[in-house]
């Protein structure tokens, strides 16, 4: 009986359709897969793998399968814009001067004048320096696109 239960406790490696590997999944998981034909194996030449039995039929897993259905790509969730991932993202120092003292967030366009919240207009500065740009946005605007 123990050799079943290890038989099930193997995973095998999910590729996408461009062949990106994508995750790890149980052997149940890929038996599934592989029936209802949303994957395909990929290493028939190698040998590798597990042969599952049930009743009815026996059924080759093997090691690496690739995904028949889907995006192709990988879909990444993009962060949302907050004070800690904008300060992660500018590795905690002021953008206009280098600092790492006293840091706020600053926009590039401000809201008063339709600049929204995005990635794009939020950056870090310390105190001193958002002060100094919130005098000149047309210059602000000008510098931050040169960068």
């Amino acid at each position: 009986m123990s050799v079943v239960t290890d038989v099930l406790r193997q995973s095998v490696v999910v590729f996408s359709q461009n062949y990106l590997p994508m995750s790890r999944v149980n052997i149940k998981r890929a038996i599934v897969l592989l029936v209802t034909g949303k994957a395909q194996a990929l290493d028939y030449s190698t040998g590798n793998g597990w042969l599952v039995r049930s009743p009815s039929t026996s059924i080759h897993v093997p090691e690496h399968i690739r995904l028949t259905f889907g995006n192709s790509e990988r879909l990444w969730k993009v962060p949302p814009v907050n004070r800690r991932e904008v300060l992660r993202r500018d590795a905690h120092s002021c953008q206009y001067c280098g600092s790492n003292r006293h840091l706020t967030l600053d926009r590039v366009i401000p809201r008063s004048k339709g600049g929204p919240h995005t990635w794009d207009n939020v950056v870090t500065a310390c105190e001193g320096c958002n002060s100094r740009t919130g005098r000149s946005n047309s210059d602000r605007s000008w510098n931050a696109s040169a960068n």
